[in-house]
């Protein structure tokens, strides 16, 4: 027996199958995997166990296929699938839907006393720096969309004025706590270039050296960090519109010429002992 109420994602799948027709569950992943958001996971191992949970339900049903030279199955909703697909848009809207949605860097600004400065300023400069990668993915998403118009566009398109609006929100906070932030783009000469796939994952990847601060930053930014949690979780922009993390200043050769330095002088150091 179905259940009374579908997860977003499960419901997301029934609407695919029910809007754009039968599709293998290769082509549902794929739409999940393109997804500007790094909400939706695309893995394989969210999407075919979740397509077997709702085929047990019996909200869907697989028919085998030929695609290409290869055997697929093709899903399509049962009637019970179009029920539950209807229950999805029932009325009253609940409150979780229709209220403020969870955003995990608001609630983080909120408790921001709880860290030094520094660590306020270097928070809030790699918030600005992803917030700001994200906003130019979903920039290109939307004006890839905007030449077919329809439902698919006023959804990008109201994920660009969210994403926007995220942005302002940063810059305001960070002029309330007298903190500037600036970003070096790096971009190419067009901002609005379509984001590729790659460009997609790359935008949803954790970045991996807290130390990575963009060569255009103010000398106001601190470039201390959150110690490992920070270094886990900031640094190397995804999107690579960030500058490289700086070389050390005792690079490899540098190290290499000072070891023997050091070497040379403890030989000299035994062979003057041992004359006396």
């Amino acid at each position: 027996m179905a259940r009374n109420r579908l997860s977003e994602i499960e419901a997301c799948v029934l609407a695919l199958v029910s809007v754009d027709g039968p599709a293998t569950p290769y082509a549902i992943r794929k739409v999940f995997l393109n997804s500007p958001s790094p909400q939706w996971s695309g893995s394989a191992g969210t999407i075919y166990p979740l397509i077997e949970r709702l085929s047990r339900e019996q909200l869907i049903r697989s028919k085998l296929c030929l695609t290409g030279k290869r055997r697929g199955h093709q899903i399509s909703l049962t009637p019970a699938g179009s029920r539950a697909l209807r229950l999805w848009f029932s009325l009253p809207i609940a409150e979780w839907v229709a209220g403020v949605p969870p955003d995990p860097l608001r609630t983080r600004i909120r408790f921001l006393s709880a860290v030094s400065a520094n660590q306020r300023r270097a928070f809030l400069q790699n918030a600005h720096q992803r917030t700001q990668a994200h906003l130019l993915v979903v920039e290109a998403d939307c004006e890839r969309k905007r030449a077919k118009g329809g439902l698919s566009y006023l959804m990008a398109r109201g994920a660009l004025l969210s994403m926007q609006s995220r942005c302002a929100f940063l810059r305001e906070v960070a002029d309330a706590l007298d903190v500037r932030v600036k970003v070096d783009l790096r971009l190419a000469k067009n901002k609005r270039t379509a984001a590729t796939e790659n460009d997609i994952r790359r935008a949803h990847r954790p970045i991996a050296n807290a130390r990575s601060l963009p060569r255009g930053s103010t000398s106001r930014v601190g470039r201390s960090g959150f110690g490992s949690e920070l270094r886990a979780g900031a640094g190397q922009n995804s999107m690579e519109f960030l500058a490289g993390a700086r070389n050390s200043k005792r690079t490899p050769a540098r190290r290499t010429r000072r070891t023997k330095s050091i070497n040379g002088a403890k030989k000299r150091e035994a062979a003057a002992g041992g004359t006396r």
